[in-house]
């Protein structure tokens, strides 16, 4: 097997809090959730420049556009954060599994227990909007805000009824198409939902997983859809009037459940981190649906791998329950 994963560039840090979700800015520095309710600060180069302890419990944390603001969901809510990793403002109530900033950094919307609560880049609240469950996937379509709770998906604008996208079960995840013509939603019954965007009875199901799916993300060109929902990813492609009837693209490397997915930049590689400690990845759009496709390169530790993202240069960023902290440089991609 090819050392895709070395390069010239890889760094290790330890974080000191088991990982639970991280998010790379557009200059290379990282934020790293933990499980304690930690927040740390990495430079491009691994070195830890800030950290603190924010919550009882951090979930989940993202970048917004500008890089000049960090959003932090947690077990008691969502807290906005400045570049420094000071505490600007926020909402303490429910618990907070899921953000999403609007693409010009002005709100972040995030999963309020039963609520999506839209906040201002100082952490104000702009407005909220109920549902009658947990919110569990938050996601913009232009300037609303889809919302994943049971009963389906619901697209809120802060003033009028939202639009619906019926589902009777839980979901678990939820993923907007970067060309907003889909969203998709993984769910507790195994199942994969997929709505066309302002078009009813166009919907579709996708069945047959191992197990729930709690993670999937839309590749940057909209055309592919990567989901977990078991030990194998699963890629439908969406170019063209969509995957209804079409062979999935299988990806195989790990050998238990999936538990982070994240596209390069470019939507040319495909990682996943799963329970076995095991990061992958795929040159997916090579792979021939319904022939499973083999990893190009894996990195594998004793913990289970929990977390993903990429930077703007390619690089792959990698976390695990042990509290490591991962870069590698992609080499001869």
């Amino acid at each position: 097997m090819s050392a895709l994963l070395t390069g010239h560039r890889p760094w290790r840090a330890e974080v000191g809090d088991a990982v639970v979700a991280l998010a790379v800015c557009r200059d290379g520095r990282v934020a790293v959730a933990g499980a304690e309710g930690s927040v740390t600060l990495l430079s491009a180069a691994g070195g830890i420049d800030h950290r603190a302890v924010v919550s009882d419990g951090a979930l989940t944390v993202s970048w917004s556009p500008n890089a000049d603001r960090l959003a932090v969901g947690s077990i008691d809510g969502v807290d906005v954060l400045d570049a420094t990793g000071a505490i600007l403002g926020g909402h303490r109530e429910g618990w907070c599994s899921s953000l999403a900033w609007s693409a010009d950094g002005t709100r972040v919307a995030a999963a309020a227990g039963h609520a999506v609560v839209v906040l201002g880049a100082d952490g104000t609240e702009l407005w909220r909007a109920h549902r009658g469950s947990t919110v569990t996937g938050i996601a913009w379509v232009r300037r609303r805000v889809a919302t994943a709770a049971y009963g389906g998906v619901h697209v809120h604008d802060r003033s009028a009824a939202p639009d619906v996208m019926p589902f009777t079960g839980s979901l678990l995840a939820l993923s907007v198409s970067p060309d907003r013509r889909w969203a998709a939603s993984g769910n507790q019954d195994a199942t994969l939902k997929v709505w066309r965007v302002g078009r009813r009875g166009e919907e579709l199901a996708m069945s047959g997983y191992p197990t729930k799916i709690s993670t999937l993300q839309f590749s940057p060109d909209s055309t592919l859809l990567a989901s977990g929902g078991g030990s194998d990813v699963t890629v439908w492609d969406f170019a063209g009037a969509g995957p209804r009837g079409s062979t999935p693209r299988i990806l195989r490397a790990h050998r238990k459940v999936v538990t982070s997915l994240a596209w390069s930049p470019s939507g040319d590689l495909l990682a996943g981190a799963a329970a076995d400690g095991r990061v992958a990845v795929w040159r997916a759009r090579a792979a021939v649906p319904g022939n499973p496709a083999a990893a190009v390169d894996e990195v594998v530790r004793d913990c289970a791998a929990t977390a993903l993202d990429w930077d703007g240069a390619g690089r792959l960023l990698a976390g695990w329950a042990d509290s490591i902290v991962a870069a590698h440089v992609l080499d001869g991609t």
